[in-house]
């Protein structure tokens, strides 16, 4: 009984794939997805633009886009990668620091410094959920300023450069 069952659905799913042809009038559907999105190859590393939060201890985690700009994840990284290409780096993280300053978020209370930084990642590692140790590859340092208002290690205001570029 399972296996007419079995011998009977599989026809019904796979006979569709047969319309998915390179053609004018390819049509989409799941589970045969031609669309670039699901069916493109991809490079095995993947370069992004983004914000990372430096604590006094020199520890970093990566800040929300929203101190990037307005508008969504997408919109908002290809914005802040054509900047940082035209050599804006030093004014995105200025004014990311001022945002987080006045914002005041407990969450991000203590970052002391705030980085534009150009990651190299790993793909696989990363939708593996290994640790960042494991997918993070390369941070090209773009940007850097310091916190408003904010102290560093031992009293001092944070200056660029200070902590560590995990």
């Amino acid at each position: 009984m399972a296996a007419a069952l079995a011998g009977a659905l599989l026809p019904a799913v796979a006979l569709p794939a047969r319309r998915f042809a390179d053609g004018p009038d390819a049509r989409d559907s799941f589970p045969f997805s031609h669309y670039p999105m699901f069916s493109a190859r991809r490079r095995a590393h993947y370069r992004v633009t983004h914000l990372l939060g430096v604590y006094a201890d020199g520890t970093t985690r990566p800040l929300h886009h929203r101190y990037l700009g307005t508008g969504g994840l997408n919109a908002v990284r290809r914005q802040v990668h054509r900047r940082v290409r035209n050599g804006d780096g030093q004014v995105i993280a200025e004014h990311a620091a001022a945002l987080l300053a006045s914002r005041d978020r407990a969450e991000d209370r203590g970052i002391v410094e705030v980085r534009v930084v150009r990651g190299r990642y790993h793909l696989d590692a990363y939708l593996r959920g290994e640790d960042r140790e494991g997918f993070t590859r390369r941070l090209d340092l773009r940007g850097t300023a310091p916190v408003p208002g904010r102290t560093g290690a031992l009293g001092t205001t944070a200056a660029a450069g200070e902590g560590s570029d995990r």
